[in-house]
Parts: structure tokens; C-alpha cells; sequence
């Protein structure tokens, strides 16, 4: 059973830090873009914009400190704390797929290849929820097993 939860805390750190690196490339992607636009980097006062760079820093350090959480809370014995995590990877996923979905019905994604980064952050945040679940209700079974006395 602990080396299923082990499994399971590093597959969902693995998680956390693709979304994070995905988040550090889609954003250097639109600075080298707007580099060569020639406009004095004018899109990216729209978006993310002075807004968008403040809700990025808390953004990225909720993305870098989520695997130190998933490992202390390895420790605690109420699973409080796991669903925890499954309700801010939910919230981090339903953000960015409405911003995705905004930007898309506006017509600001004009290609296919806009979509990929935003893509492969919607797929990572639903792995890291499916294995944030698995690992919440792991928790409660191991708490429920009943305790045998080498007797």
C-alpha cells in the first residue's frame, strides 16, 4: 500500500511541475513573439497584462509549492488534506480552461498550433486531479482496514 501511494504522490508532483513548465513556455512563447511584432511588446500589455502578471506569480507559486505539499502531507492521517489538493488542482483547471475557452471564442487563437500548450496543460491538470482522487481515497481505505494483532 505505501509504495502504491508513493506512486501515486509522484505522479501527481510530475503533474504539478509539467503544468508549471508548460505555464514557463506558454508565457515565453508570447514574450518572443511579441519580440518579433515590432510593436514595443504591445500584446503583452493585453494579455496577461499587469493583471495577468500578478495572478501569474501566484499562479507559479501555487504550481511550485503544490509537490512539496502533496509530500508533507504524506504524513498526516486525516485525508482532509489530499482532497485538498484535489480542489485546487479543479479550481487551476476549470481557470485555465475558461481562459483558454475566452481567448479561443474571441478569435485570438487563430491556429492549431495555439491550442498545443494550452492542451497539454488541460490534459496534465486532469491527470494530476484523476491521480489526486486515487490518492484521497487510498488514504481513507488505509484508515478503514482493519487493524490484525500479531497475537
Amino acid at each position: 500500500m505505501e509504495l502504491q501511494e508513493e506512486s501515486l504522490r509522484t505522479q501527481i508532483a510530475l503533474g504539478w511541475l509539467i503544468m508549471l513548465m508548460t505555464l514557463i513556455i506558454m508565457l515565453t512563447t508570447m514574450i518572443i513573439s511579441s519580440s518579433f511584432a515590432k510593436d514595443g511588446l504591445a500584446a503583452l500589455s493585453v494579455d496577461p497584462g499587469q493583471a495577468g502578471i500578478s495572478m501569474l506569480m501566484w499562479i507559479f507559486g501555487i504550481y511550485a509549492l503544490m509537490p512539496v505539499y502533496v509530500n508533507i502531507v504524506r504524513g498526516v492521517k486525516s485525508n482532509g488534506f489530499r482532497w485538498g489538493a484535489v480542489v485546487i488542482a479543479s479550481l487551476m483547471l476549470l481557470y485555465f480552461l475558461l481562459h483558454h475557452t475566452s481567448h479561443w471564442i474571441r478569435g485570438e487563437r487563430p491556429g492549431v498550433s495555439s491550442h498545443v500548450l494550452d492542451v497539454v496543460h488541460h490534459v496534465a491538470a486532469v491527470w494530476v486531479i484523476f491521480n489526486s482522487v486515487k490518492w484521497a481515497k487510498l488514504r481513507r481505505t488505509v484508515l478503514a482496514a482493519p487493524v490484525t494483532s500479531a497475537a
